[in-house]
C-alpha cells in the first residue's frame, strides 16, 4: 500500500515542478518585446518602440507592468485577457492601453526629471509631479506615436488639461504658474487681466506710473523693461541710460532737445548753444562731427581743433588759405594770393604749378622756381634765349635752341648734316669745332685746313700740307 502512495506523490511533485519550469520559461519569454510582436494586433507597437530611444533602454515590461508581487499577477491577469482575445478574435483595433503608466516606473530610469524644464514649452515638472500628473499624460507621444506626430511635447497637448486662456495667453512666466497663483480660493469668473491685479509696483519703480505695465514690461518678465521711444530712439549711449536719468519723474512732454539734459561745458566753442546734433551724435561728445562739404577737410586740415580755423567764430570764417597762413619770409616775393594753384592741404611742399604751356621736363625739372621766373611769374618768355646766353661761336645762328638741343642738356648736340654725314659717323667722327673753329654758320670745306682747292677730296685733317 505504501508503494502504491508514494508513485502518485512523485508524479505530483514531478508535475509541479514541470509547471514551475513552464511558468517561469513561459515569464521569461514572454517578457521579451519579440513576444508582443508575435501577435500582429501589437505590431505598430513593436514597430514603434523599436524605432523610438527607448529601444536599447528598456523592454515592453519595464513601463507596462508594476513591480511587486500585486503587479506581478494583475499584469498576469491582464495578459490572459489579451491571448483569449487573440485566439477569439474578440478585440477592437487598435488596441487600446488602459492601463497607464505611472510615474513609478519612469522615476527609476529618470531621476531628475523633478528639476528639468522642458525644453519646448515653459512648464515644471516639480509642479506637475506635484498634482499628481502622470508623466505619459504629456509624454505619451514619446515611444508609440502616429505617422508624422512628434515625439516632443507640444503647446497643443497643454491644451489637454488646460483650457485655452483665449482672453488671457498664459505665454512666458505665466506658462509656469499654477493656476491658483492668479485664481486664488478657486474663483475664475470675472478674473481681472489687468498687470496690477497681481504685481504690486516695487518700492523702486518710477513714480507717476501705475498702469498700463504691457507698454513697457511683457509676460517673459519685468526685464529688461521695453518702450516705444520712435519720437526718440535710444542708440548709442542713450541706451544704457535708466529711465529717469531723461525723464526725471516726468513722462509726458519730455524734450527731445539735447539741452534740455546736456550742459555746455565749460571748454565749449563760445557761441553755440543749440543744434548740437549738427556736431555730435548719442555715440559720444567725441569725436565731433560737422558737415563741411563747403571747406572739406582734407590732408593736414583733418588733424586740426575747430578754433584753429574758426577762432570762435563760425559763420563767415573765409575759406581763404591766407586767412589762416602767412606768407612765409622766405616766400617767393610778389605772390600772396591763390595758394592753391601750388599748395595742397596735404603740405607746404612739394610745391605743385600747371607747367602745362611749359612742362618741366629734363633738367628743368630740378630748378627752383625764381630760376626761371626771377620773382616775376606773369609773362615770363617760354624762350631759351630769355635765360640761356649764346656761345659766341652761335653768332649769327637762330635762337631757336630747340633745333640743336633738348632739355637733358646741351651736349650732344643734335643736328642733321644733310651732306657730310660720314664725317660725324664712322671711324674719325669730326667735332663740330674742327669745321667750325670762328662760327657755327655756313662754312666751306674747300680753303680749310683739312681739303684744298686742288684736291677736294684728300688732304691731312691734321692741317698738313
Amino acid at each position: 500500500m505504501a508503494s502504491k502512495k508514494i508513485i502518485p506523490i512523485t508524479s505530483l511533485a514531478i508535475l509541479a515542478i514541470m509547471l514551475i519550469a513552464g511558468g517561469v520559461g513561459f515569464q521569461a519569454a514572454r517578457s521579451q518585446p519579440g513576444f508582443c510582436d508575435s501577435c500582429h494586433e501589437m505590431n505598430f507597437y513593436f514597430n514603434t518602440w523599436q524605432n523610438s530611444t527607448h529601444a536599447t533602454k528598456t523592454v515592453c515590461l519595464n513601463c507596462h507592468s508594476e513591480p511587486g508581487l500585486q503587479g506581478f499577477v494583475t499584469e498576469n491577469k491582464r495578459a490572459a485577457r489579451q491571448l483569449v482575445s487573440h485566439f477569439t478574435g474578440n478585440y477592437a483595433v487598435p488596441i487600446q492601453i488602459v492601463t497607464r503608466v505611472k510615474n513609478d516606473q519612469c522615476l527609476p530610469c529618470h531621476p531628475e526629471t523633478r528639476n528639468l524644464t522642458d525644453k519646448t514649452v515653459e512648464a515644471k515638472h516639480s509642479l506637475h509631479m506635484d498634482k499628481s500628473v502622470l508623466c505619459a499624460d504629456c509624454h505619451h507621444n514619446l515611444v508609440h506615436n502616429q505617422t508624422g506626430q512628434p515625439r516632443v511635447i507640444t503647446p497643443a497637448q497643454c491644451e489637454l488639461c488646460h483650457k485655452a486662456h483665449t482672453n488671457f495667453k498664459l505665454v512666458g512666466v505665466h506658462g509656469t504658474l499654477s493656476c491658483e497663483k492668479c485664481h486664488p480660493g478657486d474663483k475664475y469668473n470675472g478674473t481681472s487681466p489687468n498687470c496690477e491685479s497681481c504685481h504690486k509696483l516695487p518700492a523702486n519703480h518710477i513714480p507717476g506710473i501705475t498702469g498700463n505695465c504691457d507698454k513697457c514690461h511683457s509676460p517673459l518678465g519685468w526685464k529688461p523693461a521695453n518702450f516705444d521711444h520712435l519720437k526718440f530712439p535710444l542708440t548709442g549711449k542713450h541706451q544704457s541710460l535708466a529711465c529717469d536719468q531723461c525723464h526725471h519723474g516726468t513722462y509726458t512732454g519730455t524734450s527731445s532737445m539735447c539741452e534740455s539734459c546736456h550742459k555746455v561745458p565749460v571748454n565749449h566753442i563760445a557761441g553755440i548753444t543749440g543744434n548740437c546734433d549738427k556736431c555730435h551724435s548719442p555715440l559720444g561728445w567725441k569725436p565731433a562731427n560737422f558737415d563741411h562739404s563747403k571747406f572739406p577737410l582734407t590732408g593736414k586740415h583733418q588733424s586740426l581743433a575747430c578754433d584753429q580755423c574758426h577762432h570762435e567764430t563760425y559763420t563767415g570764417t573765409s575759406s581763404m588759405c591766407e586767412s589762416c597762413h602767412k606768407v612765409p619770409a622766405n616766400h617767393i616775393a610778389g605772390i600772396t594770393g591763390n595758394c592753391d594753384k601750388c599748395h595742397s592741404p596735404l603740405g607746404w611742399k612739394p610745391a605743385n604749378f600747371d607747367h602745362s604751356k611749359f612742362p618741366l621736363t629734363g633738367k628743368h625739372q630740378s630748378l627752383t622756381c625764381d630760376q626761371c621766373h626771377h620773382g616775376t611769374y606773369n609773362g615770363t618768355a617760354p624762350g631759351c634765349v630769355n635765360c640761356h646766353q649764346p656761345p659766341s661761336t652761335h653768332a649769327g645762328m637762330s635762337t631757336d635752341c630747340a633745333q640743336c638741343h633738348t632739355p637733358d642738356g646741351f651736349t650732344p648736340a643734335n643736328f642733321v648734316h644733310q651732306r657730310v654725314g660720314e664725317h660725324i659717323v664712322g671711324e674719325r667722327p669730326l667735332t663740330c669745332v674742327t669745321c667750325h673753329p670762328v662760327q657755327f654758320t655756313e662754312t666751306t670745306c674747300t680753303g680749310s685746313r683739312c681739303h684744298s682747292s686742288n684736291n677736294p677730296g684728300g688732304g691731312d685733317r691734321g692741317g698738313g700740307d
